[in-house]
């Protein structure tokens, strides 16, 4: 099968691959053709802003360079669009860039009947023009960004579903969200990279020269918005002689982190050191505020320290507490017990966040307790995923024709 994919730039998760980065590959991996095009900012740049400036002009030498081969069934293409997604013209205008784009792209490498996939909000124009399957895959709660103008971004996401073939979402609650729009809409959970994770229960790994001595509170991940930092600054004042470390670049403010001394941020890792990390978090923390945008997440963050056997300490995320649920023996149990068997840890609080972290960091997980932690987590792969997105997609062709 050839698949065109609309997503964020490839180039600026490369290293460190976002779920759609991963279904790119595995696509690949499995045999398929891929050709993955670029998209814009979901916001208007700001003229004063020298992050956007650059980001404009890294967009046009990407542009210039025409098709850009990644790999043996993958390639990577940058359309010149108009960087103003809140205006309508320009969307409109936009799509049809993106369409032409695709369909003369897809030609000049030989694509057949390519299932178009789209993460990409802003272009609901180009699911509407397709003229064989298109799928919307929908994995963040658009209008609750604080950064998008929530307005817009409704209108796309509806849009976007209405226009789709299909729509694959990645947790309950956008499937509750959107699912009157389309009646082809499906809910797949992110996978998980389980081998490269895996290494680190079933191999020694060293531990990383820049993580500190002694006990490690671990997290990876972008620090945005949607982090607590006053949750993180408390639990660095209950735990003193315990570092927590914070592995990813940050899009916000974070001085108040880096005031206090043992929290250590170490920026952006590639994604092959994660279970080098991991390896050797005492306890893993999804510290997240809990609001309309993260009750839609499904953090890919949590199935890759499973995989790597840490145990998880975690905010009351509703995609975290059904995971913990659906490998749970006996929802009844209490919150220790529960997490032991799970590797999953659920705060719906502070004070119990620090609770089960210095319960973990008092009672540390065994290796067994790491291993069987990992081995719950072989089953949530992303073959086994991209395979459930092509089944999905296959069956919208057949009800298209």
């Amino acid at each position: 099968m050839d698949v065109i994919i609309i997503g964020n730039p490839w180039h600026f998760s490369a290293d460190n691959p976002t779920g759609k980065h991963h279904i790119a590959l595995e696509l690949c991996a499995q045999g398929h053709r891929v050709l993955w095009i670029n998209s814009a900012g979901m916001r208007n740049p700001s003229v004063g802003s020298d992050l956007d400036r650059n980001r404009i002009m890294e967009k046009i030498r990407l542009a210039f360079r025409g098709i850009m081969r990644i790999q043996e069934r993958l390639w990577v293409i940058s359309p010149l669009i108009i960087p103003l997604p809140t205006l309508g013209l320009a969307r409109g205008i936009n799509s049809v860039i993106y369409f032409l784009c695709a369909m003369a792209t897809a030609a000049r490498l030989g694509f057949r009947r390519p299932l178009l996939m789209s993460f990409f909000v802003m272009v609901p124009g180009v699911l509407k023009l397709w003229p064989w399957t298109s799928v919307y895959y929908l994995v963040d709660r658009w209008n609750a960004f604080s950064r998008y103008d929530s307005r817009v971004m409704s209108r796309m996401n509806r849009l976007s579903c209405i226009n789709a073939d299909c729509v694959i979402v990645s947790a309950r609650h956008l499937f509750e969200d959107v699912k009157s729009f389309n009646p082809r809409t499906h809910l797949v959970s992110h996978g998980v990279d389980y081998e490269h994770f895996a290494a680190a229960v079933r191999e020694k790994l060293l531990r990383p020269v820049d993580l500190p001595e002694g006990k490690v509170i671990g997290f990876f991940g972008l620090l945005s918005e949607w982090i607590d930092q006053d949750l993180l600054v408390r639990l660095a004042r209950k735990v003193p002689a315990v570092h927590i470390v914070l592995i990813g670049k940050a899009d916000v403010e974070v001085s108040k982190l880096k005031a206090e001394t043992n929290i250590v941020i170490l920026g952006a890792k590639q994604f092959s050191e994660l279970p080098q990390y991991a390896a050797h978090f005492d306890v893993g923390i999804i510290p997240f505020v809990i609001n309309d945008l993260t009750r839609a997440v499904n953090p890919i963050k949590l199935r890759e320290m499973l995989a790597a056997g840490c145990p998880v300490v975690s905010t009351a995320l509703p995609e975290v507490i059904g995971a913990r649920d659906q490998v749970a023996m006996d929802a009844g149990s209490d919150g220790q017990v529960l997490g032991r068997r799970t590797g999953i840890w659920v705060a719906h609080n502070h004070e119990e966040f620090f609770a089960h972290t210095l319960y973990l960091l008092e009672h540390p997980v065994t290796l067994d307790e790491r291993k069987a932690v990992s081995e719950r987590m072989s089953s949530e792969t992303w073959p086994g995923k991209v395979h459930e997105i092509l089944r999905l997609s296959l069956r919208a062709e057949s009800a298209k024709q």
